[in-house]
């Protein structure tokens, strides 16, 4: 375990050193922060749209992030030839790995932490703002704040275990092709898996897929990871709770992918020449 702590807060550390990836979470957090210019909207309105592109914000440029990093943790340390020397101690590839993939996620946790305390800082004063209108015109000045308060920070919560996922599906890419690559393949799964309801309606024969299609998207369907249930906008704009039950289950659903993600990355990278 040590080991895998140790690799883990280097590459923690020497994350925060790329400079692309600092410019994408100050890019991010800008227009989170710029959100706050939807002032021609009614109160109403402009708090919803606060939240969907806030949130929305959030999963996207924390996926521009979990991607680049997690092709890069492994290659780079193949190019400048250190992975040898990590070897060469009493290192495992399974603990080199882990180390690799637990400190990515820390750096992930760390982009999502500090753009989600922004866009709270936003949502807060937008939000006291919306109470103080509503309070006047007799609307109801409790419009639950702390029940859309939990619900957000349910969703930032989602939006990290989709990008925990993500960052293991880059490992993964970095290991079976270039960085380049694993990036594109990282995109392209990212995306597919965005749209799963829609693979599992072209894999049905109700609506006229043939044999050999149904069976394609069928296997896509059930192999890729389905990115959209971590996205609770929709319930979050539409004032119903998320409960706790919904949250559990596609943690565990999460937890899972990682598990599978690792356990074939490591199989592969036990198997490679570095």
């Amino acid at each position: 375990m040590r080991a895998i702590w140790l690799i883990a807060k280097a590459t923690f550390h020497e994350a925060w050193r790329r400079r692309f990836l600092n410019g994408i979470l100050v890019f991010g957090i800008l227009i989170i922060g710029s959100s706050w210019t939807f002032t021609y909207l009614q109160p109403g309105a402009e708090l919803k749209m606060l939240i969907d592109t806030g949130l929305g914000a959030i999963r996207f440029f924390g996926m521009l992030i979990a991607i680049f990093l997690g092709v890069r943790l492994i290659p780079d340390e193949l190019e400048k030839q250190t992975i040898h020397t990590l070897l060469a101690k009493p290192v495992t590839r399974a603990q080199f790995m882990l180390g690799k993939f637990f400190g990515g996620v820390a750096t992930v946790f760390a982009n999502v932490a500090l753009m989600g305390i922004t866009f709270f800082i936003v949502y807060t004063i937008k939000a006291s703002q919306f109470q103080k209108i509503a309070a006047e015109a007799e609307e109801g000045a409790t419009y639950t704040m702390i029940f859309m308060s939990a619900n957000i920070a349910k969703a930032i919560g989602l939006a990290f275990f989709e990008l925990t996922v993500l960052v293991g599906i880059a490992v993964l890419a970095s290991i079976l092709f270039s960085w380049i690559l694993g990036a594109i393949f990282s995109f392209f799964i990212y995306f597919v898996g965005q749209m799963a309801d829609f693979l599992r309606e072209l894999s049905s024969p109700e609506h006229g897929a043939d044999p050999v299609s149904s069976i394609i998207f069928g296997v896509l369907y059930r192999i890729l990871p389905h990115f959209e249930i971590f996205d609770i906008r929709e319930k979050i704009l539409m004032d119903d709770l998320v409960p706790w039950s919904l949250l559990g289950n596609i943690t565990a659903q999460a937890i899972i992918y990682i598990v599978v993600i690792l356990m074939i990355g490591y199989l592969v990278f036990n198997e490679r020449e570095v």
